[in-house]
């Protein structure tokens, strides 16, 4: 099936989108999307590949849709991307048309759209590098489309579902979330801006079933969250390891609510998944394989092989996660490969620092990572959010002493009010750089 024909226009006037006041119907949104696409032909051809920078999610969705009918392929750029990345990019990449708000849309249509197939590109996949020129993951509409069934199952989402997101397409988990709710004929409402306090009162407002959201903004929805609501029966996660004390906090909050967290990449697809009961038992696991995918680890590296990955990825491969399976078949990360600290010729895996870390009284969150050093090469450098005012950088260190060999101990600690994150949930690796240079 190709993406832009996964919305079923069967169900004409059911809203399938919903936006603070905005609301588009199936068939209202099916015609926008046609007339975009007869109007963007008339400067897009066959293969051609679009960079798309919109703010708005709707924008962004019926650009989407209209690029892939009239025969080109989609890289999504956050608003706040930076102009000269943007244009790095498109060197880099061959895109030849860039489309923002100030696009020129055109008056006049063509009369017919390219056919397209399954093994068509459709979508470049931003890699999730913190520097330089980002990489693209080029996917297909074949292998993004074969997990849909098994997400309906394992994510317990049907046609019946209203599913709430918050932030911007250009996160692929996001429209991965969009587009599964789409192809089963539910409902989707993006967050009406960016204020945590609405979207509690959204999700009730709009009769809410199901969440699509990163850790972090889990987070951030648990402390605005007031009383249980019982009408939330999905919950999904991904894009880094939530923590039990959060996995508890929606339980008790959404008490009725399967609750899933699922492992992958951008080359790869789903991997492996978690539910409810195996987050509360297994809180370091990421669960088992997702269906029709083999896990195997080579050389303590994660190797994948599966229907879902990037066609220039296949038949097998890795993103360079360190690993390892339990008897159960249940997978466990240990870091990876590349981000390895190398501290006078002693290897450090980050993640296996702060699981200690976060052992420690008075810690709430930690985040770890290789630091220049002239003499050590790297230090292991620990950022740090403490619960308890007292709590010295000499208390860690004494904890860490009882827990660790001596060169996995941080060799330098900072205290720091939060952990930043960037556009995508994720930790903001350049900022807690930053934070160095503005303490020396």
């Amino acid at each position: 099936m190709l993406i832009q024909n996964s919305i079923n226009e069967s169900f004409g006037n059911k809203i399938c989108l919903i936006q603070g006041n905005v609301q588009l119907t199936y068939q209202e949104f099916t015609q926008q999307i046609n007339d975009l696409a007869y109007r963007l032909a008339t400067q897009l051809k066959k293969g051609d590949k679009v960079l798309l920078k919109l703010s708005n999610p709707l924008d962004q969705l019926l650009y989407f849709f209209g690029i892939l009918k009239a025969g080109a392929s989609c890289v999504f750029v956050d608003s706040a991307t930076p102009e000269e990345i943007c244009k790095n990019l498109m060197a880099t990449h061959n895109i030849n048309i860039y489309m923002d708000k100030n696009f020129p849309l055109p008056s006049s249509k063509v009369s017919s759209l390219p056919e397209c197939n399954e093994e068509d590109l459709f979508l470049g996949a931003l890699s999730s590098g913190s520097t330089g020129t980002p990489k693209l993951i080029w996917r297909n509409h074949e292998s993004w489309v074969r997990a849909f069934p098994s997400q309906s199952i394992i994510f317990h989402l049907s046609n019946a579902d209203t599913l709430y997101l918050v932030s911007s397409l250009s996160y692929t988990a996001n429209l991965n979330a969009c587009l599964h709710i789409l192809y089963e004929g539910g409902t989707v409402i993006f967050s009406a801006n960016s204020m945590p306090r609405t979207w509690i009162q959204e999700i009730i407002d709009n009769q809410v079933t199901a969440i699509f959201m990163v850790p972090a903004n889990y987070k951030i929805l648990l402390k605005n969250s007031k009383a249980p609501l019982a009408q939330v029966t999905s919950l999904v996660t991904c894009g880094a390891k939530m923590d039990l004390p959060t996995v508890k906090a929606l339980v008790e909050y959404f008490p009725v609510a399967e609750i899933c967290e699922y492992y992958g990449a951008s080359e790869l697809g789903h991997v492996s998944y978690s539910m409810r009961e195996d987050l509360l038992e297994r809180p370091n696991s990421v669960g088992r394989a997702f269906p029709h995918v083999t896990i195997s680890i080579e050389d303590e590296t994660i190797w994948v092989e599966s229907p879902y990955l990037a066609p220039s990825y296949r038949p097998k491969a890795t993103v360079g996660d360190l690993g390892k399976l339990d008897t159960k078949g249940y997978l466990y990360l240990l870091g990876r490969k590349h981000g390895m600290i190398n501290t006078s010729g002693v290897k450090v895996i980050p993640e296996q620092v702060e699981t200690v870390l976060l052992q420690c009284p008075g810690i709430i969150e930690a985040v770890v990572g290789g630091i220049d050093d002239p003499i050590r090469g790297q230090k292991v450098c620990a950022w740090i959010v403490k619960s308890k005012a007292a709590l010295t950088a000499a208390d860690i260190y004494d904890f860490c002493k009882t827990k660790m060999r001596p060169h996995h101990c941080p060799q330098k600690i900072i205290f720091i009010d939060e952990i930043p994150l960037n556009q995508n949930g994720k930790i903001d690796r350049i900022k807690l750089k930053d934070s160095i240079i503005k303490k020396t």
